[in-house]
């Protein structure tokens, strides 16, 4: 898979909050303080699509 155009779309936390679409979803999982957003940051070739802190725990979506 080619990623060419990416962007924050919702951070849902029930499945009526999910959006529609017809695109893959790719699902990361992983504990506080992993490198999730720096690995997606760095996949996408961005330097702030997923927000990180320097405190555990406290990232956008808290």
């Amino acid at each position: 898979m080619i990623i060419k155009d990416a962007s924050f779309e919702i951070s849902a936390v029930s499945p009526k909050q999910y959006p529609d679409g017809e695109l893959p979803e790719i699902v990361l999982v992983g504990k506080s303080n992993v490198g999730k957003s720096s690995f997606i940051n760095t996949l996408l070739n961005r330097k702030s699509l997923a927000r990180t802190s320097n405190t555990p725990r406290k990232n956008s979506s808290n």
